[in-house]
């Protein structure tokens, strides 16, 4: 395998070659359940304190300074990494605000039961991943059984204990259910992006896609006064080849050569298929001269590798057009240049790399 080291950071947002994520991203559903669960918790409170007058106001306040304490678990913004922390954080003092106030009345920890199973299960909606679901309700769980222990009938408080123990069972249940469903919906997803993305034939880059990210690694290079090459490829009698052995042995052609050209790329290096047999290597961080050695290597492995079919061995060559990013307006500019020397090399004769004729301009040296 033929690499060239790569210099610099990286410019592209390109995943590396034949690199895809394996696992659905967090999902973060905070913004949305964490406001709707203090407006539920707090709306129980008005309507005990107004509808039965079974809530006094000094309990009324002491809920609401408890959802104000997990109001940052929602309103800060904060990434996947602390997700769980801050979903600890808006759940305990929820429920806290629920336990806490049904324990400072006659039977409220009893009649508040069935709100407290409901507010389990939505954490089975919020977290889709099990483990964190249970982490997530544990210390709110521990707390009710302890707060049940100091106010309930000894059968009262095991009756609790085991309904708060089923319904922390079926939140981790709704956690896998959901969890699930995410997964095989992202699935999908990245399958559809990836069919968008990447040509079914070749594994290369689409059009689309390649200009998205040369179009971004251009200005980027432009911006800081960068290095950066492209190199257009073009299989030399594609016609004939599909002519002679057959539409199977053009394909293979294809594959074959996108595989070359991946085996002498470097991780942050993409190719990209614009045509039926054109493609286009994006090199960022590279001169004309590695860019030309890039571009040779390429097109001498071609010219060396075989290929089985059925009508016997095969050989393909390809012409390459190298132009280095000097004073372009844009993406355009410079793949135009390098379609130009592509087709010099083409009519040189074909199987060899041709240098765009301003490549070598002084802000390139």
């Amino acid at each position: 395998m033929h690499m060239r080291e790569g210099r610099g950071e990286r410019f592209a947002g390109a995943p590396a070659l034949g690199a895809e994520p394996v696992t659905a991203p967090p999902d973060e559903r905070l913004p949305v359940l964490g406001p709707a669960f203090s407006a539920c918790v707090l709306i129980l409170g008005i309507w005990d304190l107004v509808a039965n007058g079974s809530q006094t106001p000094s309990s009324l306040l002491l809920r609401l300074a408890l959802v104000l304490l997990g109001i940052p678990g929602y309103a800060w913004p904060g990434g996947a990494a602390s997700t769980l922390g801050r979903w600890l954080l808006v759940f305990t003092t929820h429920s806290l605000a629920l336990v806490v106030n049904a324990v400072s009345l006659a039977h409220g920890l009893t009649e508040a039961m069935p709100v407290l199973v409901i507010s389990v299960l939505v954490a089975g909606l919020a977290e889709s991943r099990p483990r964190r679901c249970i982490a997530i309700l544990l210390p709110s769980a521990l707390f009710h059984a302890i707060a049940g222990a100091l106010v309930l009938p000894q059968l009262v408080w095991l009756a609790s204990v085991a309904a708060s123990a089923v319904a922390v069972a079926m939140a981790m249940l709704i956690a896998a259910a959901n969890g699930s469903i995410r997964e095989a919906a992202w699935r999908h997803e990245q399958q559809l992006l990836h069919a968008c993305r990447y040509d079914s034939l070749s594994g290369a880059m689409s059009r689309a896609y390649l200009t998205e990210l040369a179009r971004r690694d251009v200005s980027l290079a432009r911006r800081h006064a960068r290095p950066l090459a492209v190199a257009m490829i073009d299989i030399d009698h594609f016609k004939r080849v599909n002519d002679t052995h057959g539409h199977a042995t053009g394909d293979a052609v294809i594959r074959s050569l996108v595989d070359t050209c991946r085996a002498s790329l470097r991780q942050d290096d993409y190719v990209g298929r614009i045509g039926g047999e054109e493609f286009v290597c994006i090199l960022p961080e590279t001169g004309v001269d590695e860019a030309f050695a890039c571009a040779e290597r390429i097109r001498t492995n071609v010219e060396a590798s075989l290929l089985a079919a059925a009508g016997g061995p095969v050989r393909f060559t390809v012409s390459i057009g190298v132009a280095v990013l000097c004073g372009h307006d844009g993406w355009d500019a410079l793949l135009r240049d390098a379609d130009e020397a592509m087709y010099r090399a083409k009519a040189g004769g074909r199987n060899r790399t041709t240098v765009a004729s301003d490549a070598r301009c002084d802000a390139c040296a």
